[in-house]
């Protein structure tokens, strides 16, 4: 089917330019708006679903409610009145007062979550070319969280804590193999996080276009071509909010 996609891609080109409204930089946008118009990998779109849905019932995890004082590494000083991680690392939970604000009312307090140096983490995206139709590699991603346990979520979605393994866990594999050589940056940009509940949090979102071949990362990733991806944001809640995000930037 990437014949039909680059003969689609050639004759969208060529009307931008009679049109005059062709610009070289935005080549990845025009792409973009081709590659999410047709099915161009004549997808069944019941395999993405079994695979989710697997991914889903594979998942053990629980989350138990537990006293905010009694959690593992995690303090609090009554003192400052913050909850924070005993590595340093991560968040903590801070009270503040907002004044003269001109919103519904004028002033309040509250708690917000504040991310460790005010930086959170990367969210990136990986694009390979896979039989000519561009690709993109999700993961299934379980967060204690999330409404329905499983959604898909960027390529990389971790806290620089996280990347710096202060929770002396595993290396991101993506980043070590996908970030590091042999790719294209289409989109690198610092993306604000909600203020209503993250105090000036900002992550940085990073899409690049790898000329790696796909590698085994573990049942939890899929490449998927972009109608598939929106297919899944049709549906409803299967689509995580970092991968809308950085989405928004192509």
């Amino acid at each position: 089917m990437h014949e039909e996609f680059d003969k689609t891609l050639k004759n969208y080109l060529l009307f931008l330019k009679d049109e005059k409204k062709y610009l070289k930089k935005n080549i990845f946008k025009y792409e973009n708006t081709i590659e999410k118009i047709n099915n161009w990998t004549n997808s069944n779109f019941k395999n993405n679903l079994n695979w989710y849905n697997q991914v889903k019932k594979n998942c053990r995890a629980k989350v138990t409610k537990t006293h905010i004082e009694k959690l593992k590494k995690w303090n609090y000083d009554k003192t400052k009145g913050r909850l924070y991680h005993s590595s340093g690392g991560f968040f903590s939970i801070e009270g503040y007062s907002i004044t003269n604000a001109g919103r519904e009312v004028n002033k309040w307090d509250q708690p917000f979550i504040k991310q460790n140096n005010l930086v959170g983490g990367i969210i990136g995206l990986v694009r390979i070319k896979i039989k000519g139709i561009p690709h993109y590699l999700v993961e299934a991603k379980y967060e204690p969280g999330n409404y329905n346990m499983i959604q898909l979520s960027p390529s990389v979605q971790s806290t620089y804590s996280n990347l710096n393994q202060v929770h002396k866990g595993q290396r991101n594999k993506v980043i070590q193999f996908y970030f590091k050589k042999k790719f294209q940056t289409l989109r690198k940009i610092w993306v604000s996080e909600d203020g209503g509940r993250l105090f000036k949090k900002r992550n940085l979102h990073w899409i690049v276009e790898s000329r790696y071949k796909p590698i085994a990362l573990g049942e939890n990733y899929k490449w998927l071509s972009l109608w598939e991806i929106e297919e899944f944001i049709n549906k409803g809640t299967y689509v995580g909010p970092h991968l809308r995000a950085i989405l928004s930037l192509i």
